[in-house]
């Protein structure tokens, strides 16, 4: 991979104490790409140094970026849970816009963001998928559904990605959202083999699910990618973490919504071509193969 600016040579990665930074780290290290870590907490990683900062602070934001080409902006509160409604929205804004300004002031060229299924699921602020209603305008789900945040997590990632637009605008820069659903570990995706899925509720969500070293690849490509402008992208592995068959899934909770293919064509509930062909990242095709291939990774990383 190459840089666009030569004079610079880090992507900084925040948040990469939590799995997934974890992961886009560890990918960087295997591709021989600089890289500027970066979390709240120092972790118990000892693969690569964490610079413990806290993203509120604007001043240690502007430390950062020195020499760097690409953000991989990961650092949030996970979820609506994670505190009061208040605290979740206001500190992720706070964080995301203190991040996003320093790095537009820092010259640095390319922002990749991770976004949520919250945004555009409808996800009430509530543990109980059957109190969920189903709010998917159509199937399959695709990168240009529109946005339906129903929760103080979800409300802080769709103003976020508004900004994103901003700051794409405003100064020439390149700005990508993921909008990620459940990320599975290689110890979950174990139990979901295993048990031949994972059993859920209410699909209001398209029983959407992704594995962890997926994201992370996305994430490092998005960092790389000959795109311009603001960008944002649903992303999911083509089969269920129910895995039940698509026919019957959409027969039993999703006849209600629109199709944007024919019925008898829809073998996937999730369709990822514009992310395929833009970032050159490869869609998961099932539970089995994938948790193969994240297997044999993790034996390739532990060797190493």
């Amino acid at each position: 991979m190459k840089f666009e600016n030569q004079n610079r040579t880090k992507v900084l990665v925040t948040g990469a104490a939590g799995q997934l930074g974890m992961a886009i780290c560890r990918l960087l290290m295997k591709s021989n790409i600089p890289f500027l870590a970066v979390d709240k907490n120092s972790g118990n990683n000892n693969d690569y140094p964490i610079k413990t900062v806290d993203l509120l602070d604007q001043k240690k934001c502007n430390e950062l970026f020195e020499e760097v080409n690409s953000l991989i902006h990961l650092a949030n509160h996970s979820n609506w849970f994670q505190g009061t409604f208040e605290k979740v929205y206001g500190e992720n804004l706070l964080m995301n816009m203190n991040t996003f300004q320093a790095a537009a002031n820092s010259g640095c060229k390319r922002i990749v963001f991770s976004s949520s299924i919250q945004v555009l699921n409808g996800q009430k602020p509530s543990h109980n998928r059957l109190e969920q209603e189903i709010l998917l305008p159509y199937i399959p789900m695709d990168s240009e559904m529109p946005s339906i945040p129903k929760n103080s997590y979800s409300l802080s990632k769709l103003a976020s990605e508004n900004l994103l637009k901003y700051f794409s605008e405003r100064f020439d820069m390149i700005c990508i959202s993921l909008r990620y659903p459940w990320l599975l570990n290689l110890d979950f995706m174990n139990k979901a083999v295993n048990e031949g899925g994972i059993q859920r509720e209410n699909c209001f969500d398209g029983f959407a699910y992704l594995p962890l070293y997926s994201a992370a690849d996305l994430a490092v490509k998005a960092s790389f990618s000959k795109i311009s402008g603001y960008r944002e992208y649903f992303v999911a592995s083509r089969d269920t973490i129910v895995q039940r068959q698509v026919s019957e899934i959409i027969h039993s909770d999703l006849s209600h919504l629109q199709y944007k293919k024919p019925l008898q064509e829809i073998d996937s509930l999730v369709d990822c071509k514009k992310v395929e062909l833009e970032l050159g990242w490869k869609q998961p095709k099932s539970l089995f193969k994938a948790f193969q291939k994240y297997r044999k990774l993790e034996k390739i990383n532990n060797v190493d």
